[in-house]
């Protein structure tokens, strides 16, 4: 990838933040609604896997990007 155009290298550092922020507010959301499901009287396991899928997929991807 030597022979990128000036804003290539740009272009996809935006890209890589652009999904980084969207992983986190769905992270974000997913914990929200992890912490309101448990003062449901009888709370469900999905909404805490979710969270925390979500919660490891962003920190993965932020610690691949920090990288690039």
């Amino acid at each position: 990838m030597k022979d990128q155009t000036p804003g290539e290298s740009q272009r996809r550092k935006l890209q890589r933040d652009s999904i980084l922020g969207f992983l986190a507010t769905l992270a974000f959301l997913a914990v929200a609604q992890a912490v309101v499901n448990l003062f449901l009287p009888e709370p469900r396991v999905w909404p805490a896997l979710l969270a925390l899928v979500l919660v490891v997929a962003t920190v993965a991807f932020w610690r691949w990007s920090r990288r690039q």
